[in-house]
């Protein structure tokens, strides 16, 4: 009998890639979109990939679609949660509207989609959670607080679970990606419009940081994440925490071996001055040789 796994956010990146690698591999796969007409001929060369409308923040239809996947297959056997999106620019100029969507997303649309399926898996005595988080889960960068910081609730959530869900045989992993050739950059809710004379102070640092992003055209691709998913599913007793890309390997290696101060030094830099050639350079070779494009869309005058 075919394996069943249920996917949130697979209109594109990493949501669309895992569909696609669940799928040639034979397994019934549930993908949600947030909007349908979206999807309309998003896997039709694929029979055994299903689609759900579903927005994860709309609490009452995350439980009715879990409930009609159930009804449909029976069994679900591996719940994805990769949904969300970025909230980029300075804390101070977002809104509190924006931080609290970006929660909403991030993180209580994770809670919801996983209560709606922990019932299931208690019951079968088995099933696994693979929750998408974020290398700024590992250590968060400048302009992504709200962001980076949901994701380190992934996390948190991540590891509870893992100890609390144990005794019914349920598996909780997370993947922290670096940075990928996926669309959440085109998504980005932009956090820098709300005090428009304190983003002048913070623009030269804004526009340093982005530099080295600004001069990436190539990135680690989607598939990447989705074979780091493949491999978790199929290795139980595998690493609950996956850092996926070499720049988030880069980074969470120099955290380990460097003291707090220094390694803060080190990210200080990165907003005092441009990338040099060398760095980004060096970026380009941390991406690998698997890569696809990075596709951004930011206003150029906050980089100007």
């Amino acid at each position: 009998m075919n394996k069943t796994i249920f996917i949130t956010g697979t209109s594109s990146g990493i949501g669309k890639a895992t569909v696609e690698q669940f799928a040639k591999q034979g397994w019934n796969v549930i993908a949600t979109v947030k909007n349908n007409y979206i999807a309309t001929d998003l896997f039709k060369n694929l029979p055994n990939v299903t689609v759900f409308e579903l927005d994860v923040t709309n609490f009452e239809q995350v439980n009715a679609v879990a409930e009609m996947a159930i009804k449909k297959f029976g069994t679900i056997d591996v719940v994805v949660n990769n949904a969300g999106y970025c909230l980029m620019g300075p804390t101070e100029t977002s809104t509190m509207e924006q931080i609290k969507a970006q929660y909403e997303t991030n993180v209580f649309g994770v809670f919801a989609v996983t209560k709606a399926f922990i019932p299931h898996f208690r019951n079968n005595k088995e099933g696994m959670f693979i929750n998408i988080a974020s290398s700024s889960a590992q250590l968060n960068y400048p302009y992504i607080g709200a962001y980076g910081s949901s994701k380190w609730a992934v996390r948190g959530l991540t590891e509870c679970l893992g100890i609390e869900l144990a005794p019914f045989n349920i598996v909780v992993k997370a993947i922290y990606p670096g940075t990928h050739a996926t669309k959440i950059f085109t998504k980005l809710d932009d956090g820098t419009g709300e005090i428009k004379n304190a983003f002048q102070a913070y623009k030269p640092y804004y526009k340093n940081f982005f530099s080295a992003q600004s001069s990436l055209s190539e990135v680690t691709s989607p598939t990447n994440i989705a074979n780091e998913i493949w491999k978790a599913v199929n290795d139980r007793k595998g690493k609950l925490h996956i850092i996926s890309g070499g720049d988030a390997k880069l980074f969470a290696f120099l955290k380990k071996i460097l003291s707090q101060r220094l390694f803060q030094k080190l990210q200080i830099r990165s907003i005092m001055q441009p990338a040099s050639k060398g760095e980004i350079s060096f970026a380009k070779w941390l991406m690998g040789t698997k890569t696809g494009k990075l596709e951004v869309v930011m206003d150029k005058n906050l980089l100007e």
